[in-house]
Protein backbone atom coordinates (compact mmCIF):
# COMPACT_ATOMS: atom_id res chain seq x y z
CA UNK A 1 0.00 0.00 0.00
CA UNK A 2 1.25 3.41 -0.80
CA UNK A 3 0.27 6.70 0.88
CA UNK A 4 1.28 9.74 1.24
CA UNK A 5 0.95 12.91 3.05
CA UNK A 6 0.74 16.70 2.18
CA UNK A 7 3.22 19.80 3.49
CA UNK A 8 0.17 21.62 5.18
CA UNK A 9 0.17 21.02 8.86
CA UNK A 10 4.13 20.60 8.85
CA UNK A 11 4.70 23.99 7.50
CA UNK A 12 2.32 25.60 9.44
CA UNK A 13 3.41 24.40 12.73
CA UNK A 14 6.60 24.22 13.94
CA UNK A 15 6.00 21.94 17.14
CA UNK A 16 3.68 20.89 19.50
CA UNK A 17 0.63 21.37 18.10
CA UNK A 18 -2.08 18.49 18.72
CA UNK A 19 -2.61 18.15 14.70
CA UNK A 20 0.85 18.07 14.29
CA UNK A 21 1.59 15.61 16.64
CA UNK A 22 -1.38 13.25 15.58
CA UNK A 23 0.06 13.10 12.08
CA UNK A 24 3.72 12.71 13.32
CA UNK A 25 2.72 9.64 15.49
CA UNK A 26 0.38 7.63 12.64
CA UNK A 27 3.12 8.41 10.03
CA UNK A 28 5.62 6.97 12.25
CA UNK A 29 3.79 3.73 12.97
CA UNK A 30 2.67 2.89 9.98
CA UNK A 31 5.93 3.40 8.24
CA UNK A 32 6.97 0.41 10.64
CA UNK A 33 4.10 -1.90 9.05
CA UNK A 34 5.06 -4.10 6.76
CA UNK A 35 4.01 -3.52 2.87
CA UNK A 36 3.17 -0.13 3.37
CA UNK A 37 5.00 2.76 1.82
CA UNK A 38 4.48 6.04 3.67
CA UNK A 39 5.67 9.51 1.92
CA UNK A 40 5.80 13.18 3.02
CA UNK A 41 5.90 15.58 0.85
CA UNK A 42 7.06 18.79 1.72
CA UNK A 43 10.29 21.05 -0.13
CA UNK A 44 10.19 23.05 2.31
CA UNK A 45 8.72 22.46 6.37
CA UNK A 46 8.88 23.81 9.79
CA UNK A 47 8.24 21.27 11.63
CA UNK A 48 11.42 20.16 14.04
CA UNK A 49 9.08 16.66 14.47
CA UNK A 50 9.82 15.34 11.13
CA UNK A 51 13.30 15.49 11.76
CA UNK A 52 13.10 12.36 13.54
CA UNK A 53 11.44 10.25 10.35
CA UNK A 54 13.81 9.20 7.74
CA UNK A 55 14.43 11.11 4.82
CA UNK A 56 13.35 8.27 2.79
CA UNK A 57 10.43 9.22 4.20
CA UNK A 58 9.90 12.95 4.41
CA UNK A 59 11.02 13.98 1.22
CA UNK A 60 12.11 18.03 1.11
CA UNK A 61 14.02 20.08 3.66
CA UNK A 62 13.43 21.74 7.12
CA UNK A 63 13.58 25.77 7.44
CA UNK A 64 14.43 27.33 10.57
CA UNK A 65 11.37 30.33 9.86
CA UNK A 66 9.59 31.49 7.06
CA UNK A 67 10.57 35.27 6.83
CA UNK A 68 8.00 37.83 6.54
CA UNK A 69 5.69 38.10 3.25
CA UNK A 70 6.66 34.51 1.96
CA UNK A 71 3.93 32.54 2.99
CA UNK A 72 1.94 32.61 -0.49
CA UNK A 73 5.35 32.38 -2.32
CA UNK A 74 6.25 29.44 0.11
CA UNK A 75 2.66 27.72 -0.52
CA UNK A 76 2.88 27.87 -4.60
CA UNK A 77 6.56 26.06 -4.14
CA UNK A 78 5.34 23.58 -1.89
CA UNK A 79 1.88 22.97 -3.90
CA UNK A 80 3.81 22.69 -7.21
CA UNK A 81 6.13 20.27 -6.09
CA UNK A 82 3.37 18.20 -3.95
CA UNK A 83 1.72 17.39 -7.37
CA UNK A 84 5.07 16.46 -9.36
CA UNK A 85 5.44 14.25 -6.28
CA UNK A 86 2.31 12.75 -6.44
CA UNK A 87 2.57 12.15 -10.49
CA UNK A 88 5.93 10.42 -10.12
CA UNK A 89 5.12 7.73 -6.43
CA UNK A 90 1.39 7.26 -7.67
CA UNK A 91 -0.30 7.05 -4.12
CA UNK A 92 -2.97 4.90 -3.82
CA UNK A 93 -4.42 6.88 -0.44
CA UNK A 94 -3.77 10.61 0.28
CA UNK A 95 -4.02 11.75 3.38
CA UNK A 96 -4.47 15.37 3.81
CA UNK A 97 -3.41 17.29 7.00
CA UNK A 98 -5.70 20.65 6.03
CA UNK A 99 -7.99 22.15 4.17
CA UNK A 100 -6.31 23.74 1.33
CA UNK A 101 -7.11 23.36 -2.43
CA UNK A 102 -3.75 22.97 -3.83
CA UNK A 103 -4.10 19.18 -4.31
CA UNK A 104 -4.90 17.78 -7.88
CA UNK A 105 -7.07 15.18 -7.16
CA UNK A 106 -6.42 12.10 -9.35
CA UNK A 107 -9.74 9.37 -10.43
CA UNK A 108 -7.67 5.79 -8.66
CA UNK A 109 -6.50 7.69 -5.80
CA UNK A 110 -8.41 7.35 -2.52
CA UNK A 111 -8.41 10.75 -0.29
CA UNK A 112 -8.55 10.54 3.16
CA UNK A 113 -9.07 13.92 5.84
CA UNK A 114 -8.66 13.96 9.28
CA UNK A 115 -11.21 17.14 10.99
CA UNK A 116 -10.15 18.09 14.63
CA UNK A 117 -12.66 20.43 15.32
CA UNK A 118 -15.08 22.54 14.04
CA UNK A 119 -14.74 25.55 16.09
CA UNK A 120 -14.85 28.30 13.29
CA UNK A 121 -18.21 27.10 12.04
CA UNK A 122 -19.41 27.25 15.00
CA UNK A 123 -18.95 31.05 16.26
CA UNK A 124 -19.42 31.77 12.49
CA UNK A 125 -22.23 34.09 12.22
CA UNK A 126 -21.72 34.56 7.81
CA UNK A 127 -22.02 30.63 7.09
CA UNK A 128 -18.60 29.97 7.36
CA UNK A 129 -17.39 26.86 5.93
CA UNK A 130 -13.84 26.93 5.23
CA UNK A 131 -13.37 22.85 4.85
CA UNK A 132 -16.10 22.35 2.42
CA UNK A 133 -13.84 21.76 -1.07
CA UNK A 134 -11.61 19.35 1.30
CA UNK A 135 -14.88 17.80 2.48
CA UNK A 136 -16.27 17.23 -0.96
CA UNK A 137 -12.86 15.49 -2.13
CA UNK A 138 -12.32 13.33 0.35
CA UNK A 139 -13.68 9.58 0.16
CA UNK A 140 -13.42 9.07 4.02
CA UNK A 141 -13.30 11.48 6.76
CA UNK A 142 -11.32 10.87 10.44
CA UNK A 143 -12.56 12.26 13.42
CA UNK A 144 -11.26 12.26 16.95
CA UNK A 145 -14.48 12.41 19.02
CA UNK A 146 -17.73 11.07 18.53
CA UNK A 147 -18.41 15.69 19.00
CA UNK A 148 -16.83 16.66 16.16
CA UNK A 149 -18.19 13.93 14.52
CA UNK A 150 -21.47 15.23 15.07
CA UNK A 151 -20.84 19.09 14.45
CA UNK A 152 -19.70 17.59 11.24
CA UNK A 153 -22.96 16.24 10.20
CA UNK A 154 -25.11 19.22 11.86
CA UNK A 155 -22.54 21.61 9.90
CA UNK A 156 -21.78 20.20 6.77
CA UNK A 157 -24.67 17.69 6.31
CA UNK A 158 -21.73 14.83 5.75
CA UNK A 159 -23.19 11.02 5.31
CA UNK A 160 -22.64 9.48 8.88
CA UNK A 161 -20.96 6.41 7.11
CA UNK A 162 -18.53 8.63 5.37
CA UNK A 163 -16.89 9.16 9.13
CA UNK A 164 -14.95 7.39 11.26
CA UNK A 165 -14.13 8.67 15.24
CA UNK A 166 -10.27 7.51 15.72
CA UNK A 167 -9.45 8.79 19.11
CA UNK A 168 -5.75 10.60 19.70
CA UNK A 169 -3.16 8.69 21.83
CA UNK A 170 -0.98 9.89 24.12
CA UNK A 171 2.86 10.90 23.33
CA UNK A 172 4.89 8.16 25.16
CA UNK A 173 7.03 10.19 27.94
CA UNK A 174 8.54 7.13 29.64
CA UNK A 175 11.94 7.57 27.64
CA UNK A 176 12.52 10.32 28.55
CA UNK A 177 15.11 10.50 31.44
CA UNK A 178 14.26 12.81 34.58
CA UNK A 179 17.55 14.44 35.15
CA UNK A 180 18.19 16.30 32.08
CA UNK A 181 16.05 19.52 33.86
CA UNK A 182 15.67 21.77 36.99
CA UNK A 183 12.31 22.79 37.45
CA UNK A 184 12.70 23.96 40.98
CA UNK A 185 13.66 27.24 39.47
CA UNK A 186 9.94 28.23 40.12
CA UNK A 187 9.68 29.58 43.56
CA UNK A 188 5.89 28.25 44.37
CA UNK A 189 3.91 25.57 43.80
CA UNK A 190 2.52 26.19 39.92
CA UNK A 191 -0.86 25.63 37.88
CA UNK A 192 0.39 24.24 34.40
CA UNK A 193 -1.42 25.60 31.03
CA UNK A 194 -0.72 23.64 27.72
CA UNK A 195 -1.16 24.83 24.46
CA UNK A 196 -2.84 27.89 22.37
CA UNK A 197 -4.07 30.38 24.79
CA UNK A 198 -6.46 32.61 21.94
CA UNK A 199 -10.12 32.73 22.08
CA UNK A 200 -11.58 29.60 23.05
CA UNK A 201 -8.93 28.75 24.98
CA UNK A 202 -9.74 31.17 27.86
CA UNK A 203 -6.75 32.22 28.94
CA UNK A 204 -7.76 35.42 29.71
CA UNK A 205 -10.52 34.02 32.19
CA UNK A 206 -8.12 32.01 33.90
CA UNK A 207 -5.76 34.72 34.74
CA UNK A 208 -9.25 36.64 35.92
CA UNK A 209 -9.85 33.90 38.26
CA UNK A 210 -5.97 33.51 39.27
CA UNK A 211 -6.08 37.54 40.18
CA UNK A 212 -9.95 37.08 41.94
CA UNK A 213 -8.56 34.60 44.39
CA UNK A 214 -6.01 35.75 46.53
CA UNK A 215 -5.05 32.29 48.42
CA UNK A 216 -4.58 31.42 44.70
CA UNK A 217 -2.09 34.37 43.59
CA UNK A 218 -0.38 34.38 46.83
CA UNK A 219 0.21 30.74 46.54
CA UNK A 220 1.13 29.84 43.41
CA UNK A 221 2.07 30.60 40.07
CA UNK A 222 1.05 30.04 36.38
CA UNK A 223 3.32 28.34 34.09
CA UNK A 224 2.55 28.25 30.45
CA UNK A 225 3.71 25.62 27.25
CA UNK A 226 3.60 26.37 24.05
CA UNK A 227 1.09 28.53 22.19
CA UNK A 228 3.74 31.46 21.50
CA UNK A 229 4.73 34.20 23.33
CA UNK A 230 2.65 36.06 25.36
CA UNK A 231 1.12 38.95 23.25
CA UNK A 232 0.76 42.55 23.59
CA UNK A 233 -2.38 42.19 25.10
CA UNK A 234 -1.55 39.35 27.26
CA UNK A 235 1.30 41.62 28.69
CA UNK A 236 -0.66 44.41 29.61
CA UNK A 237 -4.05 41.81 31.11
CA UNK A 238 -1.26 40.47 33.39
CA UNK A 239 0.10 43.73 34.32
CA UNK A 240 -3.78 45.06 34.80
CA UNK A 241 -4.31 42.04 37.46
CA UNK A 242 -1.06 42.79 39.10
CA UNK A 243 0.17 39.22 39.00
CA UNK A 244 3.12 39.97 36.59
CA UNK A 245 5.49 37.77 38.21
CA UNK A 246 3.26 34.92 39.33
CA UNK A 247 2.64 34.16 35.69
CA UNK A 248 5.51 32.80 33.25
CA UNK A 249 5.93 31.47 29.66
CA UNK A 250 7.99 28.05 29.65
CA UNK A 251 10.96 29.19 26.73
CA UNK A 252 11.82 25.26 25.99
CA UNK A 253 9.16 23.89 23.51
CA UNK A 254 9.79 20.33 23.86
CA UNK A 255 8.84 16.94 24.97
CA UNK A 256 11.52 16.93 27.89
CA UNK A 257 10.17 20.27 29.29
CA UNK A 258 6.42 19.04 29.10
CA UNK A 259 7.58 15.72 30.61
CA UNK A 260 8.47 17.52 34.13
CA UNK A 261 6.29 20.32 33.66
CA UNK A 262 3.50 17.75 34.05
CA UNK A 263 5.10 15.43 36.44
CA UNK A 264 5.72 18.73 38.20
CA UNK A 265 2.81 20.46 38.34
CA UNK A 266 0.21 21.17 41.02
CA UNK A 267 -2.05 20.28 38.33
CA UNK A 268 -3.30 20.77 34.85
CA UNK A 269 -5.62 23.98 34.23
CA UNK A 270 -7.46 23.39 30.91
CA UNK A 271 -10.43 26.04 30.50
CA UNK A 272 -11.45 25.37 27.21
CA UNK A 273 -14.58 25.81 25.59
CA UNK A 274 -14.18 23.82 22.70
CA UNK A 275 -12.29 21.03 21.70
CA UNK A 276 -11.92 18.08 19.44
CA UNK A 277 -10.95 15.72 21.91
CA UNK A 278 -8.40 17.97 24.44
CA UNK A 279 -5.00 16.10 24.47
CA UNK A 280 -3.08 17.62 26.94
CA UNK A 281 -5.60 16.13 29.53
CA UNK A 282 -4.96 12.74 28.58
CA UNK A 283 -1.31 13.47 28.25
CA UNK A 284 -1.37 15.00 31.86
CA UNK A 285 -3.29 11.99 33.24
CA UNK A 286 -0.83 9.47 31.74
CA UNK A 287 1.85 11.43 33.93
CA UNK A 288 -0.01 11.64 37.36
CA UNK A 289 -0.93 15.00 36.71
CA UNK A 290 -4.00 16.11 37.83
CA UNK A 291 -6.51 17.36 35.48
CA UNK A 292 -9.31 20.48 36.65
CA UNK A 293 -10.58 21.26 33.13
CA UNK A 294 -13.40 22.90 30.58
CA UNK A 295 -16.62 20.69 30.33
CA UNK A 296 -17.25 20.50 26.50
CA UNK A 297 -18.51 17.26 25.44
CA UNK A 298 -14.94 17.00 23.26
CA UNK A 299 -13.30 17.42 26.17
CA UNK A 300 -15.73 14.81 28.58
CA UNK A 301 -14.89 12.14 26.22
CA UNK A 302 -11.43 12.62 26.64
CA UNK A 303 -11.74 12.72 30.76
CA UNK A 304 -14.60 10.79 31.50
CA UNK A 305 -15.06 10.79 35.45
CA UNK A 306 -10.99 11.62 35.59
CA UNK A 307 -11.59 15.37 36.16
CA UNK A 308 -13.33 17.89 37.54
CA UNK A 309 -14.61 20.12 34.76
CA UNK A 310 -16.23 23.49 34.85
CA UNK A 311 -18.09 25.86 32.57
CA UNK A 312 -15.16 27.95 31.60
CA UNK A 313 -17.42 31.01 30.75
CA UNK A 314 -18.23 31.08 34.72
CA UNK A 315 -15.57 32.84 35.91
CA UNK A 316 -16.66 32.00 39.94
CA UNK A 317 -17.42 28.95 39.40
CA UNK A 318 -13.82 28.39 37.80
CA UNK A 319 -12.73 29.91 40.78
CA UNK A 320 -14.52 27.80 43.27
CA UNK A 321 -13.46 24.41 41.75
CA UNK A 322 -10.24 25.58 41.99
CA UNK A 323 -9.86 26.77 45.10
CA UNK A 324 -11.85 24.14 46.77
CA UNK A 325 -9.31 20.95 44.91
CA UNK A 326 -5.64 22.78 45.34
CA UNK A 327 -5.93 22.68 48.91
CA UNK A 328 -6.94 19.22 49.13
CA UNK A 329 -4.52 16.60 48.89
CA UNK A 330 -6.82 14.16 48.76
CA UNK A 331 -8.93 14.99 46.37
CA UNK A 332 -6.07 15.55 44.19
CA UNK A 333 -4.84 12.31 44.86
CA UNK A 334 -7.86 10.57 43.74
CA UNK A 335 -7.85 12.71 40.12
CA UNK A 336 -4.60 11.28 39.19
CA UNK A 337 -5.54 7.69 40.32
CA UNK A 338 -8.46 8.11 38.12
CA UNK A 339 -6.58 9.83 35.15
CA UNK A 340 -3.59 6.91 35.18
CA UNK A 341 -6.75 4.61 34.28
CA UNK A 342 -8.38 6.73 31.69
CA UNK A 343 -5.46 7.34 30.34
CA UNK A 344 -4.66 3.47 29.19
CA UNK A 345 -7.51 3.53 27.53
CA UNK A 346 -5.85 5.70 24.32
CA UNK A 347 -2.65 5.00 22.50
CA UNK A 348 -1.08 5.85 19.05
CA UNK A 349 -1.08 2.43 18.02
CA UNK A 350 -4.39 1.57 18.39
CA UNK A 351 -5.01 5.26 16.91
CA UNK A 352 -2.85 4.21 13.49
CA UNK A 353 -4.30 0.64 13.42
CA UNK A 354 -8.05 2.12 12.99
CA UNK A 355 -6.63 4.51 10.34
CA UNK A 356 -5.11 1.22 8.42
CA UNK A 357 -8.44 -0.19 8.27
CA UNK A 358 -9.74 2.76 6.89
CA UNK A 359 -7.27 2.94 4.29
CA UNK A 360 -7.74 -0.87 3.26
CA UNK A 361 -11.54 -0.65 3.16
CA UNK A 362 -11.33 2.57 0.78
CA UNK A 363 -9.26 0.06 -1.62
CA UNK A 364 -11.19 -2.85 -1.47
Amino acid sequence: MKVCFDYEIFFKEKFGSISSRYFFNIIKILSNINNVDIRVFSKFYLNTKLDELSKQIVIGNRIKFKPPFTGKIFQKINSVFLNYQIKNFCPQIIHKTYYSKNLHKKDKIRIVLTVMDLWHEKNSKNNYRPKMHSLQISDHILCPSISTKNDLINIYNINEKKITVTYLGIEKFENIKSNKINITKYEKPFLLFVGARGRYKNFNNFLKVFANSKILSQNFNIVCFGGGNFSFDEINLIKRLKVFNSVCKEKNEDDLTLYHLYKNAKCLVYPSSHEGLGLPTLEAMSLGCPVISGNHPGILEAVGDAAVTFDPNNILQVQKVLEEYIYSDKKLANLKNLGLLQARKFSWDKCAKETLEIYKKLLN
